[in-house]
């Protein structure tokens, strides 16, 4: 994939992939690294497009023997043409490969209810569906009570504006995150510390995100 070589899709036909939608090789092994460290049950990531972050979270389960993930992705066949599913059902066929894996083909919004009334609990859950502000504020907002205590929130593609900017309001009004810091460019990881406490009529300015930032 990184070459920008065609992939196989779940019909097993060969199809093109775009050059941007992707994390690189740094970052990947960054979210392998943690997840190896944290030995999550569960983790969880929005939007699963080609499959890279799924690979390398499944990658690190493997190692790991436990844990289960989930994927959400309405777009993983019409848009994709199922070729993030298709590498992790190649993966499943190896032998290495003695861990659960789920894709839901529906929108974050509509699935996040469904977990919620399901108690479903995850240590990591990885941010990178619509990038548009709305979208990413409302996978946030939706998914922070998902986010086990002490489990990890990360944004990815921090270069666009419109995720900036929701980085910037949970920095300002999220105390019950706390950023850390890592030596990877592209992402913003938060720290879940506690419960949300704010009082019904909190808000503090946050610094909206420029395309020249």
């Amino acid at each position: 994939m990184y070459r920008g070589e065609p992939q196989h899709g779940i019909d097993g036909r060969l199809y093109p992939i775009d050059k941007l939608t992707k994390i690189s090789p740094s970052e990947g092994m960054w979210l392998y690294d943690l997840c190896v460290s944290v030995k999550p049950k569960a983790t969880l990531e929005i939007g699963m497009a080609y499959g890279y972050s799924t690979l390398y979270l499944l990658a690190a389960i493997a190692r790991n023997q436990l844990g289960y993930h989930t994927a959400v992705d309405p777009l993983q066949r019409s848009l994709y043409q199922g070729i993030g599913l298709a590498h992790a059902q190649a993966l499943a066929s190896t032998k290495v490969s003695d861990f659960p894996f789920r894709l839901i083909e529906d929108r974050s919004d509509r699935t996040a209810t469904d977990l919620v009334r399901s108690n479903s609990i995850f240590e990591i859950i990885f941010i990178d569906g619509s990038h548009r502000f709305d979208d990413v504020l409302v996978d946030f907002y939706l998914y922070a009570p998902l986010c086990a205590i002490g489990g990890y929130m990360i944004f990815d593609d921090i270069w666009m504006s419109s995720v900036r900017t929701v980085v910037a309001f949970v920095r300002d009004n999220r105390t019950d995150f706390v950023e850390v810091h890592t030596d990877q460019s592209n992402i913003c990881v938060f720290r879940r510390v506690g419960d949300d406490a704010r009082e019904w009529r909190h808000f503090r300015r946050f610094r909206v995100g420029r395309s020249s930032d």
